[in-house]
């Protein structure tokens, strides 16, 4: 075997791997039946259908040892490091493996999620060396919108959870007619942008990681520009795998969800402004005012429609021309 071949067979293997992580292993003999130690229940299979115990339970080896103190600490089945190492090299097929009813190939997200970022926040206080805050006055909405995200980006964790949160409905709209995962629903999606926001978390803790390194190669504003084009590239791998789009397809979806998340991002920033000047009786902000935040929600609603219409628009045609030329 050439060394190109022996590339691609190895290449073969791994987009096998990313698809389905149990291709290749033999399935269980239904042949034969096994009988429950814990219930007594004869079933046939890997494990009993009525209290989950593993069919080849016996006596206690060392190998029961080492599966105990594995799950411990979360190494054992649906491990923590197993579902975060998926979350780098195959995103979107995981999130969708979860979403089809697979969750043993995948560690509970939420609890993943509230795992890594409490890393997150611990790794950023150790890696945040500025000598303290600085009281500033807030007048007007730029004030408080610079303040915001001085303290988001101080607490990346949860400027993420925000931001992906501001994805749902978006998202929604644009992917509901994807090939791979069509008619998704909102609490679907919610665990969708759950298992980003741990992706994105992932990839700020090797940012925080590098940041802790006294000397630096490049001028920080390269580092940002390189960070948020991995962001993009990560989020548009992820929304491929997961969907099934072609990658114009993905990225012109992409685009738009971005922008409708940004729109609502301004949205809830001003919102937040008119509750805060509110009840802190701050002067009024003639651009900032309440009928503007009127405008600003119908300008979303308008925006995210028309972008549910413009997505469905599309596959219609798709559709269409797929029948004609049959």
């Amino acid at each position: 075997m050439t060394k190109s071949e022996n590339i691609r067979q190895q290449w073969r293997r791994y987009r096998a791997w990313q698809q389905d992580p149990t291709h290749g292993k033999e399935p269980c003999d239904r042949s034969v039946t096994h009988h429950c130690a814990n219930c007594g229940v004869e079933f046939t299979g890997d494990f009993c259908y009525q209290c989950g115990q593993r069919a080849d339970t016996g006596r206690i080896t060392w190998d029961s040892i080492r599966r105990n103190v594995m799950e411990l600490w979360g190494l054992g089945t649906r491990s923590l490091p197993y579902t975060l190492w998926q979350l780098v090299w195959r995103p979107g097929y995981l999130i969708g493996d979860y979403l089809r009813g697979r969750r043993q190939l995948s560690y509970p997200p939420i609890k993943m999620l509230v795992i890594v970022a409490l890393f997150t926040f611990l790794l950023f206080n150790i890696a945040d060396d500025s000598a303290g805050d600085k009281v500033v006055e807030i007048r007007n909405f730029d004030t408080f919108f610079d303040q915001t995200m001085e303290w988001f980006f101080k607490h990346l964790d949860w400027l993420m959870l925000f931001l992906m949160s501001l994805f749902i409905v978006p998202t929604y709209a644009l992917f509901r007619f994807s090939p791979s995962f069509p008619r998704h629903t909102l609490p679907e999606g919610f665990f969708i942008q759950v298992f980003n926001s741990c992706m994105l978390l992932l990839f700020f803790i090797v940012y925080l990681l590098l940041s802790m390194i006294p000397f630096s190669v490049v001028s920080s504003n390269v580092i940002y520009v390189v960070c948020y084009v991995v962001i993009l590239l990560l989020l548009l791998r992820t929304y491929k795998q997961l969907f099934g789009f072609g990658w114009w397809g993905t990225v012109w979806r992409m685009v738009l969800v971005l922008f409708c998340g940004a729109k609502l991002y301004g949205l809830t920033a001003e919102l937040c402004y008119q509750f805060y000047s509110h009840y802190n009786h701050l002067p009024a902000d003639g651009k900032y005012t309440f009928e503007h935040c009127v405008y600003s929600c119908l300008y979303s609603l308008l925006l995210i429609a028309g972008c549910f219409i413009v997505a469905h628009a599309v596959e219609y045609a798709k559709k269409r021309l797929q029948r004609r030329g049959e």
